[in-house]
């Protein structure tokens, strides 16, 4: 065959061994042949390949992206879930001549289903971190439920918000809580029905708190409350404000922490002009109080993650009313508060904590029946856990 056609030809399959043989055979050796001169090899035909784009590394480094900004969310966000159980002796803080007079029948005490009590209280707060330059910032919202299970009645629901700022010497933070429903008890409608009514109000609550530390072991704080009440329509002449001005100090010392403040409280009614003789509720108070908490300690040295520490909390309130009504004329209530807490702490997100408080209201007034009516007393006893979500 010659030569150029020899080179036109392209052969559509590969050869076998055997038929390589017989074409080796059967060419004639060529000496001193440029390349360019040589047939063809014959060569298996190539497969094209196509460049194919490789989604692989675009998913895997949004994977890794959206991972990181998971981590990222969760390490700023805080939530935690508490529950606890409280047992109290005197729900609706009644005398011990109304005490009485309810074990004996009397119908101006229907609305006690039980003098005593079991509380199951229920919260969830979650707080968010953020950070502008050198400042904290902490916007947080918390939801509290109170269950009374004998007297169903006094459940109630709280909703607060807020926010919180920080740096290195101290924070300021601002909040607002709405409580829709708060019952007390029942009570005469002097003024209206002359009927006994419900006695319950709602409230708003708008704090702003203050933290300095003029010293490494020394805090300080100024924190003001404004609260607003709106009765129901029986009652209304005890609709008003209560604002308290309080001011602190912590003391961090070796073993425990020291606290101490002052607090002023004013509480004006705002009574409508169309009572003929509207009890005058509004009272100043000067309120003291103290406590010690001693820093985490182990429970046993073979569980180091298990930590204990106890507090213990003194509170003392005089009430001078304002009014000159004969129900609150020269009427001056002490109100003692005394607590102890034993904080339990399992790792960094548990804690459960028992508790025992009890509450003297002591009254001092020129008629005898504010003083049989009104002085009470109450010990409550509790069972808290928290956990710390994330």
């Amino acid at each position: 065959m010659p030569e150029k056609e020899r080179k036109n030809i392209v052969p559509e399959f590969a050869e076998t061994d055997k038929q390589k043989r017989k074409t080796q055979n059967s060419k004639p050796k060529a000496k001193n042949k440029d390349k360019t001169d040589l047939p063809n090899k014959l060569e298996k035909p190539r497969k094209i390949n196509r460049r194919t784009k490789s989604y692989g590394a675009i998913v895997l480094s949004l994977s890794c992206m959206f991972c990181c900004w998971i981590s990222n969310a969760s390490a700023q966000f805080a939530s935690s879930l508490a529950w606890g159980i409280h047992y109290t002796d005197n729900a609706f803080q009644l005398s011990d001549n109304d005490l009485q007079e309810n074990e004996e029948g009397n119908p101006a005490f229907d609305f006690v289903h039980s003098a005593d009590d079991v509380i199951v209280k229920s919260s969830f707060y979650e707080e968010y971190h953020t950070f502008y330059q050198w400042w904290q910032i902490y916007p947080w919202t918390q939801i509290n439920g109170t269950q009374y299970i004998l007297n169903p009645a006094k459940q109630r629901l709280d909703f607060l918000g807020g926010i919180k700022v920080k740096r290195q010497y101290g924070e300021f933070g601002i909040s607002y809580g709405y409580t829709p429903y708060v019952y007390v008890r029942d009570y005469k409608d002097n003024n209206g029905t002359g009927n006994r009514q419900e006695f319950r109000y709602a409230k708003n609550l708008f704090q702003a708190e203050m933290k300095i530390k003029p010293l490494n072991k020394t805090t300080l704080s100024m924190e003001l409350n404004w609260e607003q009440r709106y009765h129901n329509k029986f009652f209304t002449e005890y609709d008003g404000d209560i604002i308290t001005w309080t001011w602190g100090l912590r003391q961090s010392f070796p073993a425990f922490y020291a606290d101490a403040s002052y607090g002023y409280r004013v509480y004006d009614t705002d009574r409508s002009e169309g009572f003929t003789n509207a009890e005058d509720a509004s009272y100043e108070s000067n309120i003291f109080a103290g406590g010690l908490l001693l820093k985490k300690m182990p429970l046993d040295s073979r569980y180091p993650n298990i930590k204990w520490r106890p507090e213990l909390n003194l509170k003392f309130e005089n009430r001078y009313f304002q009014g000159s009504d004969t129900w609150h004329l020269c009427r001056t209530d002490n109100l003692n508060t005394t607590a102890a807490t034993l904080h339990f702490y399992f790792g960094d997100r548990w804690n459960i904590n028992l508790d025992y408080s009890h509450l003297f209201r002591n009254v001092d007034a020129d008629n005898e029946n504010v003083i049989q009516q009104k002085e009470f007393g109450e010990d409550r006893f509790g069972l808290n856990v928290r956990y710390q979500l994330y």
